[in-house]
C-alpha cells in the first residue's frame, strides 16, 4: 500500500503525570486520526493485537488532553457493570462482578468477550484511575433492527457527550460505509446510517496468523487464518487508501494470536457474532 502514514510519523507533544505515565505508554498517534472525532474500527473478533492496538490508540487520544470514549459492541444491559468497573479500582472482586454479566457468561462465548478483551478494559481503568478522560459505552442494541439500533445509541451518545472523540470497535460488517454487501444489495451498516455524522471508518488488515473463530460446523477455538491479509507494514499504521469503497482505510495489527473467552471454560458453539 502506498500513502502509508507510519504510527511514528506524528509524536504528540504532552506532559502526562507520572501516575499516567504509569497506566499507559503515550505512543505516536497516526496522523489521520488526529483530531477525528469518529473512528470506527471494523475487527475480526477473537485476537489479541485488535484490542492491544485500540488501548493504544486510546492512551495516544487521551495523552492529548480530549476526553476519550470507547464504544463496544457489547449489550446496552452491560453499561452499569461497565460504569462500576471503570470506576473501580481494579480488584478480584470488581473484575468478578463485572464478569458475573450475562454477556461474559452466556454459553455462546465469540472474541467479543476474550481475555484481550478484558485486559483492554483493565488498561482504560487504569488510565481513567490516573486522571485521563477515558469512558466505555456499551452500544449493541440486538434484536430485530439491530444495525439502526446501534446507531441510534451511537448517536445519542455524541449529541450527549459533544467534543469527546468517540472510538467504535466493532465486527467489520457493522462498519462499512456504503450500502449493500454481498449477502444484501440493500444492507445498511450501522456505519451507513451515521453517514451525516462524517464517520472515518477503518478496517483491520493481518499477516495472517490465528483468532478465536466460531463456525457453524465446528463451534469455537483458535483457528489459523489467512482473513484480511494484506502486504507486510508495521503494526499500529494507518493507510487512508485502501482497495475496497466500504472503508475510508485500514489499521494494521500484525500477526495475529487468538484470544480465548474471560471466563474459562465458556467456548460456545454455533456461528460467530459479525
Amino acid at each position: 500500500m502506498h500513502g502509508m502514514i507510519a504510527a511514528a510519523a506524528l509524536l504528540l507533544a504532552v506532559s502526562l503525570p507520572a501516575a499516567a505515565r504509569a497506566a499507559c505508554v503515550a505512543e505516536p498517534l497516526p496522523a489521520p486520526l488526529v483530531g477525528a472525532p469518529l473512528v470506527v474500527l471494523g475487527e475480526v473478533h477473537g485476537t489479541e493485537e485488535v484490542p492491544a492496538f485500540v488501548a493504544r490508540y486510546v492512551c495516544a487520544t487521551a495523552a492529548s488532553g480530549k476526553p476519550v470514549r470507547l464504544a463496544l459492541e457489547m449489550p446496552a444491559e452491560e453499561q452499569a457493570r461497565l460504569d462500576a468497573y471503570m470506576g473501580g479500582a481494579g480488584t478480584a472482586a470488581e473484575q468478578a462482578a463485572l464478569l458475573a454479566g450475562p454477556f461474559w457468561q452466556r454459553p455462546f462465548q465469540d472474541g467479543r468477550s476474550s481475555a484481550a478483551m478484558l485486559r483492554m478494559l483493565e488498561a482504560l481503568r487504569a488510565m481513567r484511575a490516573a486522571g485521563m478522560a477515558v469512558e466505555v459505552l456499551a452500544y449493541d442494541s440486538g434484536g430485530a433492527g439491530r444495525e439502526a439500533g446501534m446507531a441510534q445509541q451511537l448517536r445519542a451518545a455524541m449529541a450527549r457527550h459533544g467534543g469527546s472523540a468517540f472510538v467504535v470497535l466493532t465486527g467489520g460488517l457493522h462498519a462499512t460505509r456504503t450500502r449493500g454487501n454481498r449477502f444484501n444489495p440493500n444492507f445498511e451498516s450501522m456505519t451507513y446510517l451515521l453517514a451525516d455524522l462524517k464517520p472515518l471508518s477503518l478496517t483491520v488488515v493481518t499477516g495472517g496468523g490465528s483468532a478465536w473463530v466460531c463456525s457453524g460446523t465446528d463451534g469455537c477455538g483458535p483457528k489459523n487464518w489467512t482473513i484480511n491479509q494484506g502486504a507486510p507494514s508495521a503494526s499500529g499504521s494507518v493507510a487512508l487508501d485502501t482497495p475496497s469503497p466500504q472503508f475510508d482505510g485500514s489499521f494494521h495489527v500484525g500477526t495475529t494470536t487468538a484470544s480465548p473467552p474471560a471466563v474459562p471454560g465458556k467456548a460456545g458453539e454455533g456461528r460467530s457474532a459479525p
